[in-house]
């Protein structure tokens, strides 16, 4: 749910949908996860714009979806012995970007704004589900406006803007993929709208 210290209603909107994002690519979405998408399906208006049409598309998907072949979908595609399907960390799809180089730096930045590795973490810091929820945390921070939006400006150019696209076509395509075909197209559709966003505000 939007965060009680959201300055307005559309950066609690923005704050929910990466924090939704994060929950999705972390693990499969339980049958009440499923049924709060579902039931939300105006959320974002009814315009007929990309955005809100991807989001329809995921809430009828949730509505028709078995939590128990979701979970085993997501395995299939994201867990795996040796290299999975579809690979969820930047460093898989940011050409030119060496994994250590790229995790150095993103470390130095999460310091630099306040964030750190929890201690029980599994996943390297370049993980989508990481990405989102540092960019949710940076929507509802208590900084003044302009220093919070800069923030999240430079974190999204640097850390989701240069392989989003390229990680949602790897999830569209894959053959493994039924309901996080839809998550992916979401995703595409809302990092297209936050880099629009970041741009033109």
């Amino acid at each position: 749910m939007p965060a009680s210290s959201a300055r307005e209603n559309g950066d609690g909107i923005r704050s929910a949908l990466y924090g939704l994002l994060s929950h999705l690519f972390f693990a499969a979405p339980t049958s009440e996860l499923l049924h709060q998408i579902a039931d939300s399906r105006d959320v974002i208006g009814e315009a007929d714009a990309e955005l809100p049409r991807a989001w329809r598309a995921l809430a009828d998907a949730a509505r028709q979806a078995d939590a128990a072949a979701i979970r085993s979908e997501f395995d299939e595609t994201f867990v795996s012995t040796g290299r999975p399907p579809v690979s969820l960390y930047a460093s898989s799809h940011m050409q030119g970007r060496r994994k250590g180089h790229l995790l150095a730096e993103l470390r130095d930045d999460l310091q630099r704004i306040g964030y750190r590795r929890a201690d029980a973490a599994v996943e390297y810091e370049d993980h989508i589900s990481a990405l989102c929820d540092v960019m949710r945390g940076l929507i509802v921070d208590d900084a003044a406006p302009d220093e919070s939006f800069a923030a999240q400006q430079a974190f999204f150019r640097s850390y989701l803007a240069p392989w989003f696209a390229v990680l949602c076509v790897a999830l569209d395509e894959a053959e493994q993929t039924t309901f996080y075909r839809s998550v992916s197209r979401f995703a595409a559709a809302f990092f297209a709208h936050e880099s629009e966003y970041f741009e033109l505000a």
